[in-house]
């Protein structure tokens, strides 16, 4: 059964609208501006939702909110809401913009909202200011949570359209913004310069979401960030705030590095989420609130070396592949931290080794993890060193001064100093060394020409001549452009002796004509007679064309009689097969299916008109 009550509302509303449009003018009205708390009582573990109203707010202005320490945003939506209103003058049109933001108070006491101001072009209209009272701790909401103003009770007054298979998807009612928010939250508000700050991005619902579209995170501008966790899928989690239970679903997690001392500002994270599934899902934008992260500066008293990049928690080690090794033989050092920290932005200490050891740069080796939002890792770095001279060496012990947040101390992370012996390898010199006497690193077998085996048995390279140089490289070179003229050369003479002789030109198209009739003769496929004849009489006109010295191609009968008259008439004997062969050919061509063609007769007149005109 179709209920009729829903088509009435559809008319109805058209006619209020056409009624809005037509009758009633557009008329400036001053904008009135309002807001309003849904608790007078809150707690300092409590949220509240501030709700500014802006009443005929012309176009183009914007709803804003004076800064106040006392409180913490959470989340902000925007809106636009038009209703008609009915007065003396007619109906007209009244647009609302609308604020809503959830907030947190941060301490106990009156809290003193200043009035919300309406930015335009016109100016600034401000409400009056709101007073509530906070609380420590959590304060039970006085006030059940009311329904939205809805005179129906959230039913459909017109009923249920049975024929419509969408109808329990439309009833859906938009997530408001106590269902659905998206928050920031920092593990830390105060850190040190360097110190990690773990940043998380959640979105918390009371409806099912479906997907999230167009995330963007805010610009972290004097931060070094490494991604800390990002989930593939949304998987959500419950958690009680205000002792509301909601599903908790984690968007993204950033471990931050503040570069520089101050107050950062994090802007909101901004994202498109979908809620419901299939035909009930709706689009919703929400808005994260805006963070405050107070860098403090590094104590003073920084030991020499010191890298403000160093805060964290480290440890330092070096090692040699290798203690013993023969002289000219490189050996690889490795320098390593591990720890707590900001391991892409380390900077590890340089070894400082004796003149008689050689050191390469080195190439640099990051892990870096993730355990419980800390980033921790290992940066490794690989030096090259080899040995100028044989002896005992020593590489002396690495320190790396840092700053732990958690003691609020610099500390030192050392290595241990390591010793290895270079040693005379084949071909080299060794010199006596007193017993018991530390030997000198510059005073020892020094490397030199000596101490090094040849890399090649003869001195001088016998190297083969170069090809430029061999007799018969100029032979290759220009036989190509030799052998290229030669072809040019012998087809320009062919072309001249062709051109200069007109018999050898006469005997080359009488063969090509001899060819195709030739080609008639054997071809197996079946042919019509229209075709065969044209080919016929083309070859026989290709020859003509070339006894009479020009093109007969297309010349009528009578023409090409006048033709041959001029040109001395046809060889006797020659005229009669040309009759024939001219008369089969029209006689197919105008009047196909009359008789039957004969085409050897045919072909041998065709050939006889040939050797006929070649034999006089």
């Amino acid at each position: 059964m179709r209920r009729t009550g829903r088509a009435a509302a559809v008319s109805l509303g058209l006619a209020l609208a056409c009624t809005a449009v037509l009758g009633g003018s557009a008329r400036a009205a001053t904008p009135v501006v309002t807001q309003e708390a849904d608790r007078a009582e809150v707690g300092t573990d409590d949220t509240f939702i501030l709700t500014v109203r802006a009443v005929d707010a012309p176009s183009g202005s914007s709803i804003q909110l004076p800064d106040n320490p006392a409180i913490e945003t959470i989340s902000t939506s925007r809106g636009m809401q038009s209703s008609i209103q009915f007065d003396g003058s007619g109906p007209r049109v009244r647009q609302i913009a609308t604020l809503t933001v959830r907030m947190r108070a941060t301490k106990a006491g009156k809290l003193v909202l200043a009035p919300a101001e309406l930015h335009s072009s016109s100016g600034v209209v401000k409400s009056a200011p709101l007073t509530l009272t906070v609380k420590p701790g959590h304060v039970a909401d006085s006030k059940p949570q009311q329904r939205r103003n809805d005179p129906f009770g959230g039913l459909n007054p017109f009923g249920q359209d049975d024929d419509n298979p969408f109808d329990a998807f439309t009833r859906r009612q938009a997530p408001s913004d106590r269902d659905l928010f998206i928050r920031t939250e920092l593990d830390k508000r105060e850190v040190f310069q360097g110190e990690q700050v773990t940043l998380s991005t959640w979105i918390y619902a009371r409806v099912d979401l479906s997907r999230v579209d167009a995330v963007t995170q805010p610009k972290l501008d004097g931060f070094w960030t490494e991604d800390a966790e990002s989930p593939k899928e949304l998987t959500g989690e419950t958690r009680m705030l205000d002792g509301v239970p909601y599903r908790a679903y984690m968007l993204k997690r950033l471990a931050l590095f503040p570069v520089k001392a101050g107050t950062r500002e994090i802007g909101a994270v901004e994202a498109d989420i979908t809620t419901g599934f299939l035909f009930a899902g709706r689009r919703e934008h929400r808005a994260s609130q805006p963070l405050t992260l107070k860098v403090k500066p590094l104590p003073p008293g920084a030991p020499s070396g010191f890298q403000p990049s160093s805060v964290g928690s480290w440890t330092l080690t070096t090692e040699l592949t290798s203690p013993r090794v023969e002289l000219g033989t490189p050996v690889t050092l490795r320098v390593t931290v591990d720890g707590r920290g900001n391991v892409k932005d380390l900077v590890v200490p340089r070894p400082a080794l004796p003149p008689a050891l050689r050191l390469y740069d080195p190439s640099t080796v990051d892990k870096v993890s993730v355990s419980r939002g800390r980033v921790q890792g290992r940066r490794a770095q690989e030096y090259l060193v080899l040995a100028q001279q044989t002896g005992t060496f020593e590489i002396p012990s690495l320190d790396l001064p840092y700053f732990d947040p958690e003691t609020k101390r610099y500390e030192h992370a050392r290595s241990e100093a390591i010793t290895f012996t270079v040693v005379p390898g084949p071909g080299s010199a060794p010199m006596a060394v007193a017993p018991g006497a530390m030997p000198e690193p510059s005073a020892r077998n020094v490397l030199n020409a000596s101490a090094l085996r040849p890399l090649r048995v003869q001195a001088v390279l016998d190297r083969p001549s170069p090809p430029w140089r061999q007799p018969w490289f100029v032979t290759l070179l220009l036989a190509p452009p030799m052998i290229f003229a030669g072809v040019v050369v012998s087809s320009v003479v062919r072309k001249a002796r062709s051109r200069a002789d007109p018999r050898t030109e006469l005997r080359r198209r009488a063969q090509r004509a001899r060819t195709r009739l030739s080609e008639l003769a054997r071809r197996t496929e079946p042919i019509a007679d229209a075709p065969f004849c044209a080919e016929v009489d083309g070859a026989v006109r290709d020859f003509l064309s070339a006894r009479l010295g020009t093109n007969v191609t297309g010349l009528t009968r009578e023409a090409l009689e006048a033709r041959l008259a001029e040109a001395g008439g046809a060889p006797p004997g020659v005229q009669a097969r040309l009759t024939r062969v001219q008369d089969a050919c029209d006689e197919v061509r105008f009047a196909p299916g009359a008789a039957r063609l004969d085409r050897a007769a045919l072909l041998a007149d065709a050939e006889a008109v040939l050797d006929g005109w070649e034999a006089a």
